[in-house]
């Protein structure tokens, strides 16, 4: 297997065993300070944090389904598309629980240094919510208020 195969397999294999709930053996697979940006809710900054935050995922979204599609590898960096969906269970990004069907996505960029994650982006995020009446909203971050790190919401009701 190539290098740029096997860091996108790690990293592939992390978040899935993250978001399953299993243990992710923080030590082998994380530095043990990490530079992360964009993160909803908050920007994890070691190892504790980072597993923090997608066990709060998991709290989120009740009957979970997620995939993770690798789009582009370098020596040191992965980027994936992420999406994570089921029934919205606690508040997430501002919005209180609701019990509808939510679906979040975005794209994840890992830099990888001596075999460990020590930053992450998360750019190009969206929420999608079905209710039990069928209606959908979709809620983008306004560009205007990210870069300052604003978490206000638009959103767009299709029917």
């Amino acid at each position: 297997m190539h290098h740029h195969q096997h860091l996108a397999a790690q990293v592939k294999q992390f978040l899935n065993s993250a978001l399953a709930g299993s243990s992710i053996q923080p030590d082998r697979l994380l530095a043990a300070q990490i530079r992360c940006w964009g993160f909803p809710e908050f920007d994890p900054a070691n190892r504790a944090e980072y597993q923090g935050f997608f066990n709060y995922l998991i709290d989120v979204f009740t009957q979970r389904q997620w995939t993770i599609e690798p789009l582009l590898t370098s020596d040191s960096q992965v980027l994936v598309r992420f999406r994570i969906s089921g029934y919205h269970h606690e508040e997430f990004m501002g919005l209180p629980a609701t019990g509808a069907y939510l679906e979040f996505s975005s794209h994840i960029l890992f830099r990888v240094r001596n075999g460990l994650i020590d930053e992450s982006w998360m750019y190009k995020k969206s929420l999608r919510m079905t209710t039990k009446k069928g209606s959908v909203f979709e809620f983008v971050p306004d560009a205007a208020l990210v870069g300052n790190r604003l978490t206000n919401m638009q959103s767009a009701c299709h029917r």
